[in-house]
């Protein structure tokens, strides 16, 4: 059987309008018994990155996450049954005032008291085995979703300056507890390897229905401040993270081969990671192509070191001088010290007048660049890298 995944046109965040694509969605895709059953415990679990702000883009756009509450609630009749929670990005502590904080300013404090859901405040979390998993054989989840049958997964549109793209997949990762997140990257600090846990956090949680909103979204250096927001006008619906993860990047222009997602989902077999096996409903995928996406510009050096010789002997002596690095803008910098406080491997050290970074034991991770609350960490090439990717276009062009 085919994954279906549903997409269409919605260019502003009007709630009847959203509940209206929701409706027609769910329809196409067998309607929403086949996902739910009117008893169950319903987690809807949004992208809360950061505290911003709707206009941002960072996080899942609050009319459309009650919109998608109003739905489920008009089905099952029990809107006391669903729970909205995530475990944002560590930059702000994973606490009850924490959270309240980013409910707060991503605008979803209202949403509890107007649908008769609930917004979830506790912090209690649980280790789960994982038994099939490649990289992680247990998994820190916070119980707000271990606890619920049915899990809603509202993913953004956005770029990701490690991930390249972060999408349906990506966003499972805020199944995990606060700063357990940062030991995470540190213990997966290669590309393909976290690529690897975060499958095998979908696998397992597996969210029963993904709902994008693309309404809004984020190209360049996403995921946070440092992208920049861009009207995509698209909303998707699938019951296959994978599957939507694909069509993600590929309306992005993203080639498929640099799509570090779909590249682990074909290695370990997953069949909604190739195109015969999806079938697509809604309107023709063709008309929401984006030529001139912007892509992160830390992708692309994949494309130049497939050489598998280039890549053992090569690579590793003139790494240094082809990797991307953070950098900061210390006109946006506040000196609240969250780069450092995020960064797993220990390598950030703010002063008053400065931020510093040991490059020499720097995995690249961006964490410090995603979680900035002002959007003062950049991402730039050393020369030669600047050259041979970017400039000269030696990484690859998208098709």
């Amino acid at each position: 059987m085919k994954n279906k995944i549903f997409i269409s046109r919605c260019k502003n965040y009007k709630k009847n309008d959203i509940k209206s694509i929701i409706s027609e969605g769910l329809d196409s895709l067998g309607g929403p018994g086949k996902y739910i059953n009117k008893q169950q415990k319903i987690c809807v679990k949004p992208n809360l990155l950061l505290p911003a702000s709707p206009d941002k883009a960072i996080t899942t756009h609050p009319v459309f996450i009650e919109a998608v509450v109003e739905v489920l609630a008009d089905y099952t009749g029990r809107p006391e049954n669903i729970i909205i929670a995530d475990s944002f990005a560590p930059g702000v502590p994973f606490t009850r005032s924490g959270i309240e904080k980013i409910y707060m300013e991503t605008g979803l404090l209202g949403i509890a008291e107007r649908t008769g859901c609930r917004l979830n405040f506790a912090t209690d979390y649980s280790r789960v085995s994982n038994k099939k998993g490649r990289s992680l054989r247990k998994i820190d989840i916070i119980n707000a979703v271990r606890d619920c049958q049915v899990i809603i997964n509202l993913p953004k549109f956005k770029t990701h300056n490690l991930t390249t793209i972060t999408g349906a997949i990506k966003n499972m990762f805020g199944v995990v507890p606060g700063f357990t997140k940062v030991g995470y990257h540190l213990r997966f600090d290669d590309i393909n390897v976290f690529t690897g846990m975060l499958l095998d956090i979908v696998m397992l949680v597996k969210p029963t229905l993904n709902i994008m909103d693309g309404i809004l979204g984020i190209e360049g250096d996403g995921p946070g401040r440092s992208g920049t927001p861009r009207n995509i006008g698209i909303v998707m619906m699938s019951d296959d993270a994978v599957a939507m993860d694909l069509v993600m990047g590929y309306i992005m222009g993203l080639e498929e081969e640099y799509n570090p997602f779909i590249k682990i989902a074909r290695e370990r077999g997953l069949s909604s990671a190739y195109w015969e096996n999806i079938e697509m409903t809604g309107i023709r995928i063709d008309e929401f192509i984006i030529r001139d996406y912007k892509l992160p510009r830390s992708s692309g050096q994949e494309r130049f070191i497939e050489n598998k010789f280039i890549n053992k002997y090569i690579i590793p002596r003139i790494r240094t001088y082809l990797n991307p690095y953070p950098y900061t803008d210390m006109n946006k910098c506040t000196n609240c010290m969250t780069c450092q406080k995020v960064c797993p491997q220990k390598v950030v050290t703010c002063t008053e007048d400065n931020v510093k970074f040991d490059y020499s034991n720097c995995t690249r991770c961006f964490c410090c660049s995603e979680m900035c609350p002002e959007g003062a960490i950049d991402i730039k090439y050393p020369f030669i890298g600047d050259l041979i990717l970017n400039r000269l276009g030696w990484g690859g062009h998208r098709k």
